[in-house]
């Protein structure tokens, strides 16, 4: 649930944070109050796209903290795909007049695009938007399926990996067809690679290796001269480091015994040693210091090779050997190419025969779950008194397999007897698809993952009975999650846990939102208000007392 909402310098908001209860939610005020800015920094945060207006006029930054806690398990699990394992989830982002933004997850630096998924996760929104997502038909099936989900959801799976399966070996056959003209050129084509790389004879590390003996016969005279001076000074004569070193080791020798002399001699010894080895090295690297034109020649061909080889086959080495064996496949499979298409669609038939199985299990499944929706939707219009209303779940064969099955669905209405059943988008007005969504919401808060839901005057276009029935379903909702709702109707309003009065304030140089929660008698003088305006009588109070006695509030 979200229980700390906090923002600062959002559109008529200077500073406010608000603590909501755990179940429903009502916020309260007169309209341009400031009731939807709430929500919209409510959105900010739950990672929708930035609305620069929201920039209180005057401000630098702009920044809203939302703090969910006491989550469900299934929650929980949804959000560990996005790395986040705490039972306590804090959202912050930021927005600057300079348009720099920042988004924090439990103080760790992430992203909108994940912002966004953790948001869907955490909240589910009712909202102008959400009302033209539903008219989409592309949306129904997505719907159909997760109220199926425990059931669907593996058969999906299971459809979409014999589908992938089905399609690879699609392709593989498609690599392997064409007349025997175009095989025969491709095999061509093939040995000739195949012969040109196995001809070099490459190894790993090799093109190192040949770069730097060219580099050393580059400078061969110059290393032959330098060492040349260097043996002189360590050995070639009487004055030599070593011959030093070794008359001093037979000096100390002499005087054996005094002070740390013996520590000396040892150390001048392991010295001569270790300069008589460097000694050898260089001498050994001296007789391999001789420039050979022909021995440069040839490494500079091979050189020139292997670039050629790599730059052609892969950018190296390991590339260019892999190639080599990715051609040798091809061209065995080229070779035996009949008997392994023969193979190939021996193959696809099975998998096709598996993959149309699953498609009609899938689509016998969401008939099923279709017709259980039908009933619900159909039961809970009425009961928002649709009275004439009809609601189906219309089934489309398409013509071959997607990932999704064989099934393109769409929702069909009807708001009077004797209609038509036609698409949401041609025949539900504002109202009747305000209630279609609250009923949608009610259905699906009890297997949904979002422990909070948000209403955005879900009661517009009603009144009276109906908005008694509204407010039925949103306190029902609160059984498996928090409602947040924002109402003009003292029917809906009335079945409230904890209330919110927004309102504003005005000075000579701005206008502030702010916003208070009401208690006990608060509540009732409001829902008055709501009753009978402004001038709160008597008969309105008892009223608004009579209807909270009747919710049980």
């Amino acid at each position: 649930m979200l229980q700390t909402l906090s923002i600062k310098n959002v559109a008529l908001i200077s500073s406010l944070s608000i603590d909501f209860g755990r179940h429903f939610n009502v916020l309260l005020g007169e309209t341009g109050a400031g009731k939807s800015i709430i929500f919209d920094a409510l959105n900010f945060v739950l990672g929708a796209k930035i609305d620069k207006t929201l920039l209180r006029s005057g401000e630098s930054t702009m920044r809203v903290d939302a703090v969910f806690t006491n989550l469900k398990e299934s929650t929980l699990e949804l959000l560990k795909e996005f790395g986040i394992e705490e039972d306590e989830i804090v959202l912050t982002r930021t927005y600057s007049q300079d348009g720099k933004s920042s988004i924090r997850i439990n103080g760790l630096p992430s992203t909108q695009s994940v912002l966004k998924n953790v948001g869907d996760i955490l909240v589910n929104s009712y909202s102008q938007h959400e009302s033209v997502d539903m008219l989409k038909t592309k949306n129904h099936l997505i719907m159909l399926d997760k109220y199926g989900n425990e059931k669907i959801k593996p058969l999906k799976e299971k459809l979409q990996s014999e589908y992938h399966t089905f399609k690879d070996i699609e392709n593989k056959i498609k690599s392997l067809g064409g007349n025997d003209f175009e095989r025969e050129r491709t095999k061509s084509l093939l040995l000739y690679q195949i012969k040109e790389i196995e001809d070099a004879n490459l190894k790993v590390g090799e093109d190192e290796e040949v770069k730097e003996r060219l580099k050393f016969l580059s400078n061969a005279e110059k290393i032959n001269q330098a060492i040349t001076i260097c043996e002189e000074l360590l050995s070639d004569n009487n004055d030599s480091c070593i011959n030093s070193l070794q008359q001093s080791s037979s000096l100390l020798s002499s005087i054996s015994g005094f002070g740390n002399i013996d520590e000396c001699k040892n150390r001048l010894d392991s010295a001569r040693y270790e300069i008589e080895d460097i000694y050898q090295t260089l001498v050994d690297i001296k007789s391999s210091a001789e420039f050979d034109e022909n021995e440069y020649e040839e490494l500079d061909r091979r050189n020139d090779l292997i670039k050629s080889l790599i730059k052609k086959y892969g950018g190296s080495i390991e590339k260019t050997l892999e190639y080599l064996e990715n051609s040798k496949k091809q061209f065995d499979e080229l070779e035996n190419s009949v008997a392994l298409i023969e193979k190939l669609e021996k193959d696809k038939s099975d998998i096709e025969t598996k993959l149309n199985n699953t498609a009609e299990m899938l689509s016998n499944v969401r008939k099923t779950y279709a017709q259980e929706i039908t009933k619900k939707i159909t039961c809970e219009l009425r009961e928002l008194g649709m009275k004439s209303s009809s609601f189906d779940v219309k089934f489309n064969r398409l013509e071959t397999i997607t990932l999704e099955g064989l099934d393109d669905v769409e929702f069909v209405f009807s708001a009077n007897k004797g209609q038509e059943l036609k698409s949401l988008a041609k025949t539900a007005s504002g109202g009747e698809l305000s209630r279609f969504m609250l009923v949608v919401k009610n259905i699906f808060a009890e297997i949904g993952s979002a422990q909070t839901l948000v209403f955005d005057e879900i009661d517009a276009g009603i009144s009276g009975e109906t908005g008694n029935i509204v407010g039925q379903k949103l306190n029902n909702i609160t059984r498996y999650a928090q409602v947040l709702c924002i109402t003009h109707l003292p029917q809906v309003a009335s079945y409230g846990d904890d209330f919110f009065y927004v309102s504003k304030t005005e000075d000579k140089t701005s206008t502030l939102t702010q916003i208070k929660h009401l208690e006990g008698d608060e509540i009732i003088y409001n829902l008055a208000r709501m009753i009978g305006g402004d001038n709160v009588s008597d008969i309105a109070l008892s009223h608004a007392k009579e209807m909270r006695n009747l919710t049980g509030k």
